[in-house]
């Protein structure tokens, strides 16, 4: 199964959100250091004051405009790698929703929630094999019904393995 996504941005809303605060948290610092560093020249270490001519002023624009697009770019790279794991979480959880158990989070080398695939996958795995033990019985119980045996044995393990399933939201 191809793994790979194509664009880096997935969840436009989350992404986006993030890439701004990232970068503003970027533009705040960075433009806060040229204030304070023109306005109280004595904290920093030599204790000349920050003169900028204009073509110095243009120079430290163009620098700043570069670094924010970077930032910006970098940052949603890094978000990506959570909104990436987060579509295959909900794509895969429609698909078993739907009925397929053979679902299973495959999730790339670096993307984050590593952890939580494998639990789910587990979880997954586990209520695969709790059906398949419920068809088992399901099979059984009719084998038994088409030849007239006693199904009470058969019905009982099938009622005490539906019981272990939860239908009722008690909260």
């Amino acid at each position: 199964m191809d793994n790979r996504r194509n664009t880096i941005v997935i969840n436009k809303p989350f992404q986006y959100q993030y890439s701004l605060m990232i970068t503003a948290l970027a533009i705040l610092l960075v433009n806060g250091f040229i204030i304070l560093r023109v306005l109280f020249p004595g904290m920093f270490p030599g204790g000349h004051a920050l003169e900028l001519s204009m073509s110095m002023a243009v120079s430290v624009a163009a620098v700043e405009f570069i670094l924010i697009s970077a930032i910006w770019y970098g940052s949603l790279k890094a978000s990506h790698r959570i909104a990436g794991p987060v579509h295959v979480f909900a794509r895969e959880i429609d698909r078993l929703g739907a009925g397929d158990l053979n679902v299973r989070i495959v999730l790339r080398d670096k993307d984050m929630f590593q952890p939580e695939a494998e639990r789910i996958n587990r979880s997954i795995a586990a209520l695969r094999n709790r059906i398949a033990s419920l068809k088992s019985l399901s099979e059984e119980l009719q084998a038994a019904n088409a030849t007239g045996a006693d199904v009470g044995p058969v019905v009982a393990k099938l009622s005490a393995e539906l019981s272990t399933f939860v239908l009722v939201n008690t909260i």
